[in-house]
């Protein structure tokens, strides 16, 4: 499925000519846990923490946007995607 992604804050290995701005991606994942497995090659190794642990549990700072509308519950990272979402990647804190 192609769906579009912004990851804000979280450093990545091409920036900032890959994942500065807004991209589309083919995607074969279903989930938003599958999407941020999908995007760790693309984050700098060094910053991948900031995303994941080591034991690859994701980050409580990590803030996820749906078409616009924040995903706050326990269970975020199990949400379903479907082609032509926009999917926002924020990383809280400073």
């Amino acid at each position: 499925m192609k769906i579009r992604v912004k990851l804000w804050g979280i450093p990545t290995i091409d920036a900032p000519s890959k994942y500065e701005n807004e991209i589309q991606l083919e995607f074969d994942g279903s989930t938003v846990k599958d999407l941020i497995q999908h995007l760790l090659s693309e984050i700098e190794p060094k910053n991948r923490n900031l995303v994941v642990d080591e034991k690859g549990k994701n980050s409580p700072g990590l803030i996820i946007l749906i078409n616009g509308k924040l995903v706050s519950d326990s269970n975020r990272y199990n949400k379903q995607l479907r082609g032509g979402d926009f999917i926002e990647l924020v990383l809280a804190g400073g």
